[in-house]
C-alpha cells in the first residue's frame, strides 16, 4: 500500500508487522503456522508464510533502505529452498511443501499450497530481476 499511495502510515505499519514477525522466527528461518503459537518456534511449519514474508521484506527493504530486511528475506528464501521443496515425489502437486492451511481444524497440515509456489518464485525473481518484477507489478495495477 505504501508503494501505491506514499502514505507513511502504511510504511510504519509494515515495519511494525515485519519486526514482530522477525522476532518470532526460529533458528531454521521457516515460520510456524502462527507467530504466537504456544510451541513457537518448534510448532508446525508454514512455508507459505515464509515465502510471502520474504516478498514483503524485499519490498520493505526497497522502501526503507534497510538492508537487514533484505538479508532476512534471503535467509528465508534459502531456508525454504533447502528444507521445504518437494523432492522425488510423484504425488506432489506443488513445489513447496510444509505449508499449513488451518492448524486449529487439523485441515491441511504440512501440505503443498499453490500460493506458496507463486510467492517463492516471486521472491526469487525479486532477488534476481527486481526491476522486471517491479515493472510487472506496476503494469498490473494501471487502470
Amino acid at each position: 500500500m505504501y508503494r501505491r499511495t506514499g502514505d507513511r502510515d502504511f510504511l510504519t505499519t509494515a515495519r511494525r508487522l515485519a519486526d514482530f514477525a522477525l522476532r518470532a522466527l526460529g533458528p531454521d528461518h521457516v515460520p510456524v503456522w502462527d507467530y504466537r503459537a504456544p510451541q513457537q518456534p518448534y510448532d508446525i511449519k508454514d512455508a507459505s508464510a515464509g515465502a510471502i514474508m520474504a516478498c514483503g521484506l524485499l519490498d520493505l527493504a526497497a522502501a526503507t533502505g534497510r538492508i537487514s530486511y533484505r538479508d532476512v528475506a534471503l535467509r528465508l528464501l534459502t531456508a525454504l529452498a533447502e528444507t521445504c521443496l518437494t523432492r522425488n515425489s510423484a504425488s506432489a502437486e506443488a513445489v513447496v511443501a510444509r505449508c499449513t492451511r488451518n492448524r486449529p481444524a487439523e485441515d491441511g497440515i504440512e501440505i503443498s499450497l499453490p500460493y506458496a509456489d507463486c510467492y517463492l518464485l516471486e521472491g526469487i525473481l525479486r532477488v534476481l530481476r527486481p526491476h522486471d518484477v517491479d515493472r510487472a507489478i506496476d503494469l498490473s495495477t494501471t487502470p
